[in-house]
């Protein structure tokens, strides 16, 4: 072969060697982008996304209200009062969504949608069949039950090869043994409200109802299940065990990402704060429910391995005053470091670029608007960060979901949507690769006795009641709630408490028909449903079309 030959030849080795390395690359490449992301899904429970004004404490108190402080948002809700470092760069580094709502504004119903897809009204578990029979009219509230043998977001993650894990906040499975009277011949150990947890007898106790609970999640599709809460803190049933402890979760997390090896995993990361007892709640210049309570008190009893979690407790409270900000805020502070803890691991085991991170809340709680339809309850705080897939700086203006979590990271994990029982959400796969178009053009609400629909401007909310409720009221019952208050009319659901409070401070709750033009009056204090009449009757049909699909739920003139 002569040397032109040969150049000629060491040339087209040479180009095809490097076109054959360009397309395994390539390759490399679009199988990595196509894996499916590991998703972490961290909820706190009663978060508004809407930042609290002076006006608003004024109006708590001239109302014979002594709550206390609201609960705050993230600073990059535009809280100006908080300190949440981390979780900000996370929305600054990911996608933040500004209209992002939930069906249910209470923690049972809402959890149970986000980890179904469905609304809370077509639950079968249970406790809200025995409450609500084929035919009747249903009371959505903390009735809503994962189904034992149903589908689920976990279940068909497992069926898709993940490994999942649950880690915190329950309040989805078996309702009927968060009462105390209901734990012997169930499988829980009782002890007294007031028994000391340092006592060995009692610590055993409390760490075997531990189990047991972490036993019965697993039944619901989840591989792991630890740092659990049946419930809130309350169903504790312990004087001492009622107070935050984000270290013990935290902690819970870390041992699940650190056990992942090379399979995808979901993580189900629920909080307990800032729901009652409040974390900011101060007494003596402490917070005896939040950052000054005894860390070595965690929902299975006693523990000294917590005692020393780093950053220190009262370092936390010495960042925030560093600041210049109110350590009546620090709880949000402490919430930032357990993510960074969590993002620090992901990290370390070099996972975090194909990480799904999603931060929300279940419902919000401003102005007492849990248990309504107003947007202090509906509306929540909501961002996602994905390195390998959402571009910095990203922002989402139109309407999503909670019953949009279960089919986008089905999507993402690659199951066929088509092949899975129906959901009332949509696939967000395509907004998180920066797409603009809207998913709804129309948002469905409920809760108790009150309906209602979402547009971008106008929200609808009716207010209905069952056979039982009509025939009281015709008979003129006059129904005496919490503190002692009379009222004419049911309030939405049961819970007397959150129902006074809610009437307290939104002085439209029991009008049937309600009509508000969220441009004009986000706060949703002129109802304008005479005022409108054509825009009340379109937003009556959007109802109706939602309800159509609860066959055998009756609800007044909108479905029999």
């Amino acid at each position: 072969m002569n040397k032109k030959s040969l150049t000629s030849s060491l040339q087209f080795q040479l180009t095809t060697a490097v076109l054959l390395s360009m397309l395994f690359l390539c390759s490399c490449s679009s199988n990595n982008k196509l894996s499916p992301p590991n998703i972490i899904f961290i909820i706190t429970d009663d978060q508004s996304p809407i930042v609290p004004l002076p006006e608003d404490r004024d109006l708590e108190l001239a109302n014979g209200n002594r709550m206390g402080v609201q609960s705050h948002p993230f600073g990059f809700c535009g809280d100006p009062d908080v300190h949440t470092p981390i979780i900000d760069d996370l929305a600054q580094n990911g996608m933040i969504f500004s209209n992002a709502y939930v069906s249910s504004t209470v923690c049972s119903a809402s959890r149970y949608t986000i980890l179904t897809g469905r609304f809370a009204g077509r639950s079968e578990g249970k406790s809200f069949m025995n409450l609500h029979p084929a035919g009747t009219m249903t009371r959505v509230e903390n009735n809503t039950e994962l189904e034992e043998s149903r589908e689920n977001l976990p279940r068909l993650l497992q069926k898709a090869g993940y490994r999942t894990g649950f880690v915190g906040k329950s309040h989805i499975v078996d309702h009927h043994l968060l009462r105390r009277q209901n734990w012997e011949g169930n499988g829980l150990l009782t002890y007294n409200q007031d028994a000391n947890p340092k006592e060995p007898e009692v610590n055993e106790k409390m760490r075997h109802n531990h189990k047991f609970w972490s036993d019965r999640i697993r039944d619901f599709g989840f591989d792991y299940a630890n740092g659990i809460y049946a419930a809130n803190l309350k169903e504790l049933h312990n004087d001492s065990l009622n107070v935050h402890n984000v270290e013990w979760k935290n902690q819970a997390a870390l041992e699940f990402i650190d056990q992942a090896g090379d399979q995808p995993f979901f993580l189900y990361y629920s909080e307990t704060i800032p729901h009652g007892p409040a974390p900011w709640i101060k007494r003596n210049g402490e917070y005896p429910y939040g950052l000054d309570s005894n860390p070595g008190f965690t929902g299975e009893g006693y523990g000294e391995d917590l005692l020393h979690y780093i950053p220190d407790r009262q370092n936390i409270l010495d960042e925030v005053r560093a600041t210049g900000k109110s350590t009546d805020h620090a709880w949000l502070t402490w919430f930032d470091h357990a993510i960074g803890r969590v993002v620090g691991k992901l990290e370390e085991k070099g996972i975090l670029d194909n990480t799904l991170i999603v931060i929300c809340s279940d419902h919000g709680n401003y102005n007492f608007q849990k248990t309504t339809l107003y947007e202090g309850g509906v509306k929540i705080p909501l961002i996602i960060y994905w390195p390998e897939e959402i571009k910095p700086g990203s922002v989402y203006d139109d309407l999503v979901q909670n019953i949009d979590f279960t089919p986008t990271f089905l999507d993402l994990a690659g199951v066929d949507l088509e092949t899975v029982e129906p959901m009332d959400g949509v696939s967000l796969k395509s907004t998180l690769s920066g797409s603009k178009e809207p998913v709804h053009d129309q948002l469905f609400f409920e809760i108790g006795f009150a309906r209602g629909v979402l547009t971008r401007d106008w929200k609808y909310i009716s207010v209905r009641y069952n056979d039982e409720a009509i025939d009281q009221m015709e008979r003129g019952v006059i129904y005496t709630g919490w503190n002692g208050h009379k009222h004419e009319r049911p309030y939405y659901i049961r819970n007397s408490h959150l129902g006074y409070h809610s009437v307290l401070l939104n002085p439209n709750y029991f009008e049937p028909d309600q009509l508000y033009h969220l441009q004009e009056d986000p706060r949703e204090l002129n109802n304008v449903f005479d005022a409108y009449p054509e825009k009340s009757a379109e937003m009556k049909e959007k109802l109706s079309k939602f309800l159509s699909s609860f066959p055998g739920r009756p609800y007044g003139e909108f479905a029999d």
